[in-house]
């Protein structure tokens, strides 16, 4: 007959291994596939299997399409709820408020959500003819600013891989369906290290993005975009440093707002 003291301890590990679990695919940007989670966690195959099993069964975690394991919907959603309560959200509003009066133009933050890019926050320009594109809405990692800046910041095989099971999807004339210049594209916005949207997602849209953080310290993409008529993509890139400056100021907003958790 087991003790109360051993199913507590037996709980308690099945907890820690759930957590684990969880802060390692949060923090491996859909790299990993579930032996290599298992191989960090020193866990035999068969019960890291299990494991991660089950978290997908409660929609914690899902696979994407090329067997890399992330966050499942329900994981996403808690993660973003918490985003949005934290004590710093009003500041990190007042950063992209006054980001966007500066520019002239709707600013925002997106994050990384499978083969999608979702609209996490944002803040609309006060001009009367907006693209509304509304907080939570999705938008196709392959044509938009953040999207493409997210891919770039991928290893060139894993870019590869997911361009072969994802596909190109034709949204404008200007939309880039081509594998080989799609992985050029990449490389190019992985060396400038900004991302750009040159009416490729909507039509008469134009986007630039820098990140939030850099490598495994990454919190999103601020994003700002405009119609083309009224703002170029040209003449977006002349904001790239208010971008940046604001992107720092969000980034040391939330490594302070971690450190006091």
């Amino acid at each position: 007959m087991t003790s109360s003291s051993s199913a507590n301890t037996t709980k308690g590990s099945t907890l820690d291994r759930v957590l684990q679990v969880l802060a390692i695919v949060a923090h491996s940007r859909g790299q990993l596939n579930r032996e290599s989670i298992a191989e960090q966690l020193s866990m035999p195959i068969a019960s890291a299997n299990k494991l991660i099993n089950q978290l997908i069964v409660l929609g914690h975690l899902q696979e994407n399409i090329i067997g890399r394991v992330i966050a499942g919907p329900n994981l996403q959603s808690l993660s973003h709820d918490i985003l949005k309560n934290q004590r710093f959200s009003e500041q990190r509003t007042s950063v992209l408020q006054r980001l966007a009066d500066t520019i002239g133009e709707t600013c925002g933050i997106s994050v990384p959500n499978g083969i999608e890019m979702i609209y996490f926050e944002r803040v609309n320009c006060n001009w009367p003819l907006q693209i509304n594109l509304a907080e939570g809405s999705p938008v196709p990692i392959a044509a938009s600013a953040s999207g493409k800046l997210y891919l770039a910041s991928l290893d060139t095989s894993i870019r590869e891989n997911v361009l072969q099971h994802m596909g190109l999807t034709e949204y404008t004339p200007k939309t880039i369906t081509n594998d080989g210049l799609f992985l050029e594209e990449l490389s190019r916005i992985a060396e400038q290290g900004f991302g750009e949207d040159n009416e490729e997602f909507v039509d008469g849209m134009v986007a630039i993005s820098v990140p939030i953080g850099s490598g495994a310290l990454s919190f999103g993409y601020l994003f700002c975009h405009a119609p083309s008529f009224r703002t170029s993509l040209d003449q977006l890139k002349t904001h790239l440093p208010e971008l940046r400056s604001a992107a720092q100021e969000i980034l040391e907003f939330t490594l302070g707002e971690l450190k006091t958790e």
